[in-house]
């Protein structure tokens, strides 16, 4: 496996963990999932019920700060020659999650944050959204495709395209050499490596979403502690061996 494809599952794993501890601590807000968000918001908002669409709204703006405030991160690393040029990034992302942590388990209340002001809970919970817009603004592909690690819709995508036309190759290449030499040729494709690596993608998502349910249940936001550990992982790994990932391209987001 590359360096990037490491990577990529070790933030997935954050991203699952962190949108499950939020969604469970937050009044069912999703920290990452935007999709989510937006159909919730707007199915409540068509019910006429405007206190539930605000709070589904409140989380976007601020994941699109933070994919901005991440992009910027990497170009100015890039542009200004840091080698490490992801660990700024993945930096503010860990301080923003251990404020998170830290400030919000002292209101803690049954497992979800209570605050004394309808402010106090918001300025809380945008620390976990502005934190998984930075992460996604990190790495961004893998085996030839885009991927994202804090929401899987995209993912579950070229899985689906993958698989389909893996299944094309492998139908033609079976009618020229055969079955058989086609299977041994098929770790070779490049849509079935796509179609793995959107799969692998996914269940350290849900791997991660798993965990932050556990984690939540027992520890409630000190588990956050876990994706920090792995966060920490990660940003050594860039400053201990510099240098963009060979499977990521310094572009703008599509």
């Amino acid at each position: 496996m590359s360096r990037a494809a490491v990577w990529t599952l070790l933030l997935a794993l954050t991203g699952g963990f962190v949108d499950a501890v939020g969604f469970l601590a937050l009044f069912h807000l999703f920290t990452a999932h935007m999709s989510g968000n937006s159909v919730w918001f707007g199915t409540a908002f068509g019910l006429g019920d405007w206190r539930l669409g605000l709070h589904h709204l409140f989380p976007i703006p601020l994941f699109v700060i933070g994919i901005a405030a991440g992009t910027t991160a990497v170009e100015l690393a890039q542009r200004r020659g840091v080698r490490a040029r992801f660990a700024p990034a993945l930096t503010l992302e860990a301080l923003l999650l251990t404020a998170f942590m830290v400030c919000g388990s002292a209101l803690i209340d049954d497992g979800v944050l209570r605050t004394e002001t309808v402010p106090g809970f918001y300025a809380i919970a945008a620390l976990p959204a502005l934190a998984m817009g930075v992460q996604n603004a990190t790495l961004r592909r893998v085996a030839g495709q885009i991927v994202h690690t804090t929401y899987v819709t995209g993912v579950l995508q070229s899985l689906g395209e993958g698989a389909a036309r893996y299944v094309f190759w492998l139908s033609r290449q079976a009618g020229d050499v055969g079955y058989l030499r086609a299977l041994r040729a098929s770790p070779a494709q490049l849509d079935l490596q796509a179609a793995a690596a959107a799969a692998a993608v996914w269940l350290a998502y849900i791997a991660g979403a798993i965990g932050g349910g556990f984690g939540h249940h027992h520890w409630q936001l000190y588990a956050l502690a876990l994706p920090l550990a792995v966060l920490a992982i990660v940003i050594s790994m860039d400053l201990a061996r510099p240098g963009q990932p060979p499977d990521d391209v310094a572009q703008p987001m599509p």
